[in-house]
């Protein structure tokens, strides 16, 4: 059974799937994964042709230093796994290997491997090089006591069976790290569909936790969807926000209440669907 972790969760030993849709998505989760491993120590190895200021979710940051001090190696694709321009399995798990080996060496606490591979599908024999890499990285970063690996997939370009297959391969899945969490509320942003997802209670004294999580969400966003699955109470108090953000958003903008529970769906029969303008229900 496949685990979902927020990646801040993540342990050493996850071989773990991060499937993404946008680049915004990609930096939420990313940039704080490798974040907090440059300022813990941990090693960092990112297969990818991008510069040092280009990495998702750090966008524009100078992180030459972390280069320099040996904490960060972004390595190119050619130079990591391409073979007169295709891309090569054997090459790709030596890089690693070798890249890892290195890291013990040098004798860091942590190792954090990640790299967007969904290019490779594009290539001739392309999903029966993906299937190899996976199988024999798994059997690679399974038992470790020490490294972490993240393979990132852009679904734009994976759909139907390579999605299962990836899937697979993978125990783990990544999420979000929450957008705010304590005993009684956790709201963490969700992509597909675009929203929160919410869990515990919403009282008078979570409101603005909670408006301020609506009020991060992309201002072109027209429509928002908080999934209240593990939702138990939502005050009037935040039904107020929710009206107050789809005011302020224009009226186009419309929040739809997905998974709602009983004691919550009794609460809107209460007041009354009528009274709430801009919300809807339903699992559409």
């Amino acid at each position: 059974m496949q685990v979902c972790r927020p990646v801040r969760d993540l342990l050493p030993g996850d071989h773990a799937w991060f499937p993404f849709a946008s680049e915004e998505e990609q930096g939420h989760v990313i940039g704080p994964w490798i974040e907090h491993g440059l300022e813990i120590r941990d090693k960092v190895i990112y297969i990818t042709d991008a510069e040092p200021w280009e990495l998702p979710g750090l966008y524009g940051r100078d992180l030459g230093f972390a280069v320099r001090q040996g904490l960060l190696s972004l390595i190119p694709l050619g130079e990591a796994c391409l073979t007169q321009g295709m891309f090569d399995p054997q090459k790709y798990l030596a890089t690693l290997n070798d890249e890892i080996a290195k890291a013990q060496e040098q004798e860091f606490r942590g190792i954090r491997l990640t790299a967007e591979n969904s290019w490779i599908f594009d290539q001739p024999f392309g999903d029966s090089r993906v299937d190899f890499c996976e199988q024999r990285l798994d059997a690679a970063v399974a038992p470790s006591v020490s490294v972490t690996a993240i393979c990132q997939t852009d679904v734009r370009r994976c759909g139907g069976g390579r999605f299962s297959l990836l899937d697979s391969h993978h125990e783990v899945r990544v999420l979000p790290n929450p957008d705010f969490d304590d005993p009684q509320l956790t709201i963490t942003r969700t992509y597909q569909p675009l929203g929160l997802h919410l869990r515990g209670e919403i009282d008078v004294t979570r409101r603005l936790r909670f408006a301020e999580a609506l009020g991060s969400l992309p201002p072109t966003t027209e429509t928002v969807c908080l999934d209240l699955a593990e939702v138990t109470f939502v005050s009037l108090d935040a039904f107020g926000v929710i009206t107050d953000f789809t005011r302020k958003r224009g009226p186009r903008c419309r929040v739809l209440l997905r998974h709602v529970d009983p004691a919550v769906r009794s609460i809107i029969d209460v007041v009354g669907l009528h009274r709430l303008p801009g919300i809807e229900l339903g699992d559409g």
